[in-house]
């Protein structure tokens, strides 16, 4: 039985995970990221998918992987490539975010990818191909990856990825056109890891400090210091949350304003959507009069004076998203075999 508050439900899944690495029931790379595991499971409500708490760490040691400064150094250097091309906004919101930035969350997306197919591997003896090619954005639309054994994929696959506590998987609409089966990877890199590997692999101490160095700008017993403040590089855990299969929905989802599925919590004068999925456009009110009568159908008391919140979003980027939340996606070893014989 979950509690009833999300809080409480989180410090209890807290104390799961923490009972469950202390046991060995989960990996060690999993240490440290024990309340992020929680905020993800419970606020996307991947917890109602399982019988018990027991039950959700037994899939999570299936569904996890981890990844290492080698797995880094390829995200690295393809997102490099690939930032400079991207959209420069942050997800979720209107704001601008700098190169810098946009490469690290480069970063993180393209680790995701290699996480997914080293999983496959992992647990289905199942090598795929990512397409790391050098080329235009638009050539990757359709699927990330690009083989299969040695062939072209029989359905078209794109993987997203959000952090730990991250609960959407959200498809810019003509994306969710081209692909087939749209894959949530959750992974745990946190705000030190770029900085960990740049240590790792000497750039701060043989690049950096070296020629603070010889322009005279610190002393050595100053550069040193700095040295042993930077963190070291440590494994980063990552998941497979699930996966969505379009054509399971396309009578749900015929038309841009339809939504197969909804639900949230109403707080005084807004109502925060935790569990959705289908299309949204913040900007056209057809999608939030769609998404009200459909809550007022369940039972739910949303008036035309209710604000609209997505659990986690404070604001969306102003286009069409197609969105799932990650309770509604596809998780069980069943599932996923059956599409593996099908991919």
């Amino acid at each position: 039985m979950w509690c009833s508050s999300v809080s409480l439900e989180i410090k209890k899944c807290t104390y799961k995970i923490i009972s469950a690495l202390e046991k060995g029931e989960l990996p060690e790379y999993f240490k440290g990221f024990e309340e992020k595991l929680c905020k993800g499971a419970v606020r996307g409500l991947d917890l109602h998918q399982f019988s018990s708490y027991d039950e959700w760490i037994r899939w999570m040691k299936w569904a996890s992987v981890s990844l290492d400064e080698n797995d880094y150094l390829r995200a690295m250097l393809h997102a490099l490539h690939l930032a400079p091309k991207l959209a420069a906004t942050d997800y979720g919101t209107a704001r601008r975010r700098d190169l810098g930035q946009q490469w690290t969350d480069t970063i993180r997306g393209l680790l995701g990818e290699l996480a997914f197919v080293r999983w496959l591997q992992k647990r289905f003896g199942l090598k795929a191909e990512l397409d790391f090619r050098l080329g235009q954005l638009k050539e990757f639309l359709s699927s990330d990856i690009k083989g299969v054994e040695g062939r072209a994929p029989r359905l078209r696959v794109s993987i997203k990825t959000v952090k730990l506590e991250g609960i959407w998987l959200d498809v810019p609409y003509a994306e969710a056109e081209h692909s087939d089966i749209f894959v949530l990877m959750r992974v745990g890199v946190k705000r030190e890891h770029f900085v960990a590997f740049l240590k790792k692999i000497s750039v701060i101490k043989d690049k950096l400090m070296k020629e603070a160095l010889e322009r005279k700008l610190l002393s050595e017993e100053e550069l040193e210091k700095i040295w042993e403040s930077v963190p070291e590089f440590t494994p980063i855990p990552a998941y497979v949350a699930g996966f969505l299969n379009k054509a399971e929905y396309a009578e749900k989802l015929k038309d841009r304003l339809s939504i197969a599925e909804a639900d949230g919590e109403v707080k005084k004068k807004k109502v925060v959507v935790s569990k959705y999925l289908g299309f949204w456009h913040p900007e056209e009110p057809e999608y939030e009069k769609a998404l009200k009568k459909l809550l007022q159908s369940r039972g739910k008391s949303v008036g035309d004076d209710i604000k609209i919140e997505f659990e986690g979003i404070k604001s969306f980027t102003r286009t069409l998203h197609f969105i799932a939340s990650s309770g509604m996606l596809s998780k069980k070893q069943r599932e996923w075999e059956e599409l593996i014989n099908r991919l």
